[in-house]
C-alpha cells in the first residue's frame, strides 16, 4: 500500500520530545512518506534528529493550528500527487504511543475498505442551548482512503481551510466538520473505540480520550492523550495509568514521565515515584565535580570527612567559615587527616546559601556541584538536628558514588536531592498556608528577577519539592541564574530567623531551575523505613474537632467542595467559549 503520513508537531519550549521521535521510529515503516509539519520553531539540532524517520519538514508558524499545518502539508505534496495515494494519514504529537502495533489495523481496515477512519470518536452533544457539537472522529488522528482522498469534497474542504486564531473556531468549523461533510457526502468511517454507546454520566464531557483513559487502556487503544494525564479528573489515577502503560504495553513509560515533567510542572504526585534513584552498576566520572561544606559547627567536620570518604570519584573540597577561633579548628582537622580543601571565610549571613553563593566564580567551572553545610537545629528539640543531618548525610553523601553513575548516565538529570527526612513525617512543620501566602511571593519575585525562561506562578502550589536543608547534587549550568542573582542585604533579616525569608524560598526553587532547563530532577530515597500511616495521621491532624462543633466542620468541608468543583466547571464553560487549552485548568 502506497500510504503518506502528514505529522503536525508543536512544542511551547520549542523543544523534540523522546516521545515523537519514538513515535515516528514506530510508524515510519507504515509509510511511503512521510511530511514532519512543525508549528513552532524547531532549532537545527532537532531538525537533524527527524532526518531518519521523516522525508521532508516543513516550518511554520502556528496559524490555523492543525487543520492549517495539514493543508500545508497536501498543498506541498501537490493535488494530482494527492490522490496517487492509498491512504493519507492525519496526525498529532499530541498523544503517547503506539501502544500496540498499528500494522493489523491499517490491514484491517484496507481490507474492509472503510472510506475514512480514525482512533477515536465524539458522540452528538449539546453542551450548551448555542453549543453542539455533531459526531465526529477526534482530530489527532485520522485516516483517508483513495476514494476520498480522489472526490472534490475533499480537495474542496482543504483548499478553504482559514487560518483561524481562536482553537474554539477551528474545533466547530474544521474537527467536528470534517467527519460531517464526508458523512453527508456518502462516506462511512469507523473508529477503532466507537464511543457512542459508551456510559458517560459520570464523565464532565464525553470525551473518551480526555476524561475516561482508564476506557482508553482497558479497550487497547493504541494511542492515549498527554491530556488525559494531565486533567485534573485524571491525578488520582495517572500513577496507575503509568504503571498500566509499563506492566501490558512495551512501551517505554520513561519516555511519558520526560515530556510530562517537561511539558508541566515536573513534581506532580503521579510523576514522583519515577524520580526516585535507583541503584546503577559502578560507572567512571568524566565530569568535574566539586563539593562545598559550610562549617559554622567546627565540631561536626569530621563527621562529613567520613561521609567523603565514600566517594570513588575524584572531586575538589571548598569549605566556608565565619570566623577566626573556626578557620583555626578547621585547618587543625584538615591537617590532621590530611585533607586537602580550599577554606575561605565569609560573613555570618544567610545561614548556608550566602557563603555557597559567595563561591559561585569557582563553582561555575565545575561541570557537577554538591552543597552540603553542618546542620543543627535551634528551632527545634535536639533529635531533630541530629535526625535531619544524619538522614541527609545517609541519602545524599554516603551513595554520592550512584548519585554522580546517574548524572553521568542521565544527560538529562538537572539536580538531585534528598527524600523528606523523618522529623517532616511525624511533625507537620512545613505549613501549607505559610508556603502559598508567604513563601510563594518571594519565589515569584526571585524567578522574575533571574529572568527564567518558562512561566511559573508559585501561587499554584500549596507545598513544594524542595531540598530539605538545601542539600543536592546539580549541574552547575542549572545554578547559573541563581549565581547571578543579586540578593540584597535587607532581604536576609537577622537571627533567629522567620520561616518565610529569600534563603527558604531558595530552597524551594532548585527543582525548577533544572525544570527551567529543560532538565529533571531525581529522590535519593531515604534509609529510613517508616509507614505511609504516619504521614496520614500527621496530615490530618489539622483541627482539633469537639463533638460540639464537628457538623459544622464538615459542613464547612463540603460547602469549599462544592464551591471548588463549581468555579472549575464554570472555568471550563469560559475556556471552551475563549477557545483556550482546558488542559491549563
Amino acid at each position: 500500500m502506497k500510504r503518506l503520513l502528514l505529522y503536525v508537531h508543536f512544542n511551547r519550549n520549542k523543544e523534540l520530545s523522546g516521545h515523537v521521535i519514538y513515535q515516528l521510529n514506530q510508524m515510519r515503516k507504515l509509510f511511503e512518506r512521510v511530511i514532519f509539519i512543525s508549528n513552532s520553531e524547531l532549532p537545527a539540532q532537532y531538525q537533524s534528529q527527524l532526518s531518519e524517520f521523516v522525508d521532508e519538514f516543513i516550518q511554520r508558524e502556528n496559524k490555523g493550528f492543525d487543520f492549517a499545518a495539514w493543508r500545508d502539508g497536501m498543498n506541498k505534496v501537490g493535488v494530482d500527487e494527492l490522490r496517487s495515494y492509498d491512504s493519507v494519514t492525519l496526525m498529532n504529537d499530541t498523544c503517547f504511543g503506539p501502544l500496540y502495533d498499528m500494522a493489523p489495523i491499517y490491514e484491517k481496515y484496507e481490507a474492509q475498505n472503510v472510506d475514512f477512519w480514525g482512533v477515536t470518536n465524539h458522540r452528538a452533544y449539546r453542551e450548551s442551548k448555542n453549543h453542539y457539537f455533531d459526531e465526529h472522529i477526534q482530530s489527532y488522528y485520522k485516516v483517508f482512503n483513495q476514494n476520498v482522498i480522489q472526490s472534490d469534497v475533499f480537495t474542496d474542504f482543504w483548499k478553504n481551510i482559514v487560518d483561524y486564531t481562536n482553537v474554539q473556531d477551528v474545533i466547530d468549523h474544521y474537527e467536528i466538520q470534517s467527519t460531517k461533510v464526508f458523512m453527508d457526502a456518502g462516506f462511512h468511517y469507523e473508529s477503532i473505540l466507537d464511543t457512542r454507546n459508551l456510559d458517560a454520566k459520570n464523565l464532565l464531557h464525553p470525551d473518551f480520550s480526555y476524561y475516561a483513559p482508564d476506557v482508553i487502556l482497558r479497550e487497547k487503544v493504541p494511542f492515549i492523550k498527554v491530556k488525559a494525564f494531565q486533567s485534573v479528573e485524571s491525578n488520582g489515577i495517572a500513577y496507575y495509568m503509568l504503571d498500566y502503560i509499563d506492566k501490558n504495553t512495551d512501551y517505554p513509560k520513561s519516555l511519558i514521565v520526560e515530556h510530562l515533567s517537561t511539558v508541566g510542572y515536573p513534581d506532580s504526585n503521579f510523576l514522583l515515584p519515577s524520580k526516585m534513584i535507583t541503584t546503577l552498576p559502578e560507572t567512571v566520572i568524566h565530569q568535574s565535580v566539586a563539593v562545598h561544606l559550610h562549617v559554622y559547627y567546627p565540631e561536626l567536620l569530621e563527621e562529613f570527612l567520613d561521609a567523603f570518604k565514600n566517594f570513588s570519584f575524584n572531586y575538589d573540597l571548598f569549605l566556608t567559615t565565619n570566623t577566626d577561633e573556626k578557620e583555626t579548628i578547621i585547618q587543625e582537622t584538615l591537617t590532621r587527616r590530611k585533607v586537602k580543601a580550599t577554606l575561605v571565610r565569609t560573613p555570618n549571613r544567610g545561614r548556608d546559601v550566602i557563603p555557597f553563593l559567595a563561591l559561585k566564580d569557582e563553582l561555575k567551572k565545575y561541570d557537577i556541584v554538591g552543597h552540603f553545610h553542618t546542620k543543627r537545629s535551634l528551632e527545634a528539640a535536639f533529635f531533630a538536628g541530629e535526625s535531619w543531618r544524619t538522614e541527609l548525610i545517609d541519602m545524599l553523601i554516603k551513595p554520592a558514588d550512584n548519585i554522580m553513575a546517574h548524572f553521568e548516565q542521565n544527560k538529562k538529570l538537572g539536580i538531585v536531592i534528598a527524600d523528606i527526612p523523618s522529623f517532616f513525617r511525624f511533625n507537620r512543620i512545613v505549613d501549607a498556608d505559610n508556603e502559598n501566602k508567604q513563601i510563594a511571593p518571594i519565589m515569584n519575585d526571585v524567578w522574575k528577577r533571574m529572568k527564567m525562561n518558562k512561566k511559573v506562578n508559585f501561587h499554584d502550589f500549596n507545598t513544594f519539592t524542595m531540598s530539605y536543608g538545601t542539600f543536592f547534587w546539580a549541574k552547575s549550568e542549572i545554578l547559573t541564574p541563581l549565581f547571578n542573582l543579586e540578593i540584597m542585604d535587607r532581604e536576609i533579616p537577622d537571627e533567629p530567623l522567620p520561616q518565610n525569608t529569600i534563603l527558604h524560598a531558595i530552597e524551594r526553587m532548585l527543582i525548577y531551575l533544572a525544570w527551567d532547563k529543560e532538565m529533571d530532577f531525581n529522590i535519593s530515597p531515604n534509609q529510613v523505613k517508616l509507614s505511609p500511616f504516619i504521614d496520614a495521621r500527621t496530615l490530618n491532624q489539622r483541627f482539633h474537632i469537639s463533638p460540639e462543633n464537628s457538623d459544622d466542620i464538615r459542613l464547612r468541608y463540603v460547602g469549599k467542595l462544592l464551591i471548588k468543583k463549581s468555579i472549575r466547571l464554570i472555568k471550563y464553560r469560559v475556556y471552551k467559549l475563549l477557545g483556550k487549552d482546558v488542559s491549563d485548568l
